[in-house]
């Protein structure tokens, strides 16, 4: 499931760097395709995991897993979905510099976010409980790092309200804290990975 939400990650990267109509809905149902896949992929897993002779001292952590990494997946469509509802509203306010500055903030977001799918990647690869622990220890600084873009993007954000529309303030806000909870979930996978392979080895 990584690889699907590493694609919609940079699927929501190039509607947050382009202003193509045409390629923003284009966009928008190539991640509603890989929504889809993502959730039949879920369901498979869930019933493999429900099915197969999996230990019940882990198997809610696996199933947590799989509803985790599709929650990922459901985040970068509802954005999209957003992403393209603001880019056919006209505002009366000029706002064009700040969107460049808010976006980059989302974007770095989002490159973090990427950067988090490929530690998982290794931490499920790993196999030592040194490596494992150390690509833990790593995804938890990435979801530090992007905490502070976050609280330094809403710091700009609330400095600009007073010249912005509510609702344009508020698809930035919104934005902001969503991205924010993909690497967070990231961390909870990362998290939850630990927990089944600790349970595993004893």
């Amino acid at each position: 499931m990584t690889v699907i939400a590493k694609k919609a990650n940079e699927l929501m990267i190039e509607m947050l760097t382009q202003s193509k109509r045409n390629d923003l809905a284009l966009k928008v149902e190539q991640i509603k395709l890989l929504e889809k896949r993502s959730d039949e992929l879920s369901f498979k897993l869930k019933a493999h995991i429900t099915n197969g002779a999996v230990s019940p001292t882990i198997i809610d952590n696996m199933l947590s897993c799989v509803e985790v990494a599709d929650n990922v997946i459901d985040h970068y469509y509802v954005a999209s979905r957003e992403l393209w509802r603001m880019a056919n509203v006209e505002f009366d306010i000029a706002s064009d510099e700040r969107n460049v500055e808010l976006n980059s903030s989302l974007v770095i977001m989002l490159e973090n976010a990427s950067y988090a799918f490929s530690i998982l990647e290794e931490l499920l690869a790993a196999t030592s409980r040194i490596e494992i622990m150390k690509r833990r220890q790593e995804i938890e600084r990435v979801e530090e790092e992007t905490d502070d873009v976050k609280d330094r993007a809403l710091d700009k954000l609330y400095a600009f309200a007073p010249k912005m529309h509510y609702i344009h303030f508020t698809h930035y806000s919104e934005f902001l804290h969503d991205f924010d909870d993909i690497v967070d979930d990231c961390e909870d996978l990362s998290d939850l990975f630990v927990s089944v392979i600790s349970s595993i080895s004893r």
